[in-house]
């Protein structure tokens, strides 16, 4: 297999590459902080692309490369992918939906615990000795009797759900489908996404972003929302309307975010976001476990090797 050259656009696990290696796959990796221009001076080279996100995978890019016949996904989102160009030039596109699943649930259960107990604020406050903050601000709250939101059921949002039953909150959530077995095993309501937000004392999110989830939480539906609630992003930032977010944190509509993701990344340090103190800010982490890198990488260099081989990859988004 030697014959074929796959560009890595951003740093994947080594066990991924080595993958690729072992097969004969020429392998050419862009440097962290590479742009588009880079990319595009090794498409014509390139017969499939790995891609986590951070360049655009255009139309333009696509069409100058007539070799190119993949572009694998690390990860779920391909926002980033111009699948509409892809389908039409016959491009394969794939991802690898089942690798990260766990990963970012964790992370979402991290976030919203931290939010609701308030571990970063305090974190602050011991490191500048503001030991007495315990008695005032820094008073959290427990989640056990709460409603949890959950918008978006499919993988991650089932695993959330899943976490969420041990701590004894009762769970609504809102998906074009319906899913019963889940609603057995952990006692989650559907509900229509208003009454999701009236009812909810947190509202998390993991939803894809599509034409449809653009701003799905505007400022309207955040005028819907309990005062004084909370929001857990993992997902795509797109889906919030940052703006209106940010005004109702200030006005306490809102009473606290925890965010891994934004309209814009990497988030503009002068974001009135980075100032607040009942806000949590990861860059885009919620996939960036150890295991999960691991299992990325290896699943899209086998889906790789599928399209290369002639195959079909496992988890189709293109084809």
């Amino acid at each position: 297999m030697n014959r074929f050259t796959v560009v890595v656009t951003e740093p994947i696990h080594m066990a991924g590459m080595r993958l690729l290696e072992e097969e004969g796959v020429r392998v050419i990796s862009l440097p962290p902080g590479a742009d588009e221009g880079s990319l595009r001076d090794l498409a014509q080279e390139a017969d499939a692309l790995i891609t986590r996100g951070g360049i655009k995978v255009t139309r333009e890019l696509m069409a100058s490369s007539p070799r190119l016949k993949a572009v694998g996904v690390h990860g779920i989102g391909c926002d980033h992918v111009d699948l509409e160009a892809a389908r039409e030039l016959g491009k394969i596109v794939f991802n690898t939906p089942t690798a990260l699943t766990e990963t970012v649930a964790e992370m979402t259960m991290a976030m919203m615990l931290s939010l609701t107990r308030r571990i970063a604020s305090a974190d602050k406050a011991v490191r500048a000795g503001e030991w007495s903050r315990k008695y005032g601000d820094l008073r959290g709250t427990e989640i056990m009797g709460k409603t949890v939101g959950i918008i978006g059921l499919g993988k991650i949002g089932s695993a959330v759900a899943r976490r969420l039953k041990p701590f004894g909150v009762r769970m609504v959530y809102s998906d074009v489908r319906e899913n019963p077995e889940l609603e057995r095993e952990t006692g989650i309501e559907r509900v229509a996404i208003k009454e999701l937000l009236s009812k909810s004392d947190i509202v998390t999110l993991h939803v894809p972003y599509t034409s449809g989830t653009y701003r799905i939480i505007s400022g309207k539906e955040i005028e819907m929302m309990r005062d004084g609630a909370f929001i857990v992003n993992t997902a795509r930032g797109r889906v919030i309307d940052q703006g209106a977010l940010v005004e109702a944190l200030r006005r306490g509509k809102v009473a606290g975010a925890a965010l891994d993701v934004f309209e814009e990344e990497p988030l503009d340090p002068g974001s009135p976001l980075a100032s607040m103190d009942n806000v949590i800010l990861t860059p885009h982490l919620g996939a960036s476990s150890i295991e999960a890198m691991e299992r990325m990488s290896v699943q899209v260099a086998d889906g790789i090797l599928k399209v290369l081989h002639n195959e079909a990859p496992d988890h189709p988004i293109v084809i």
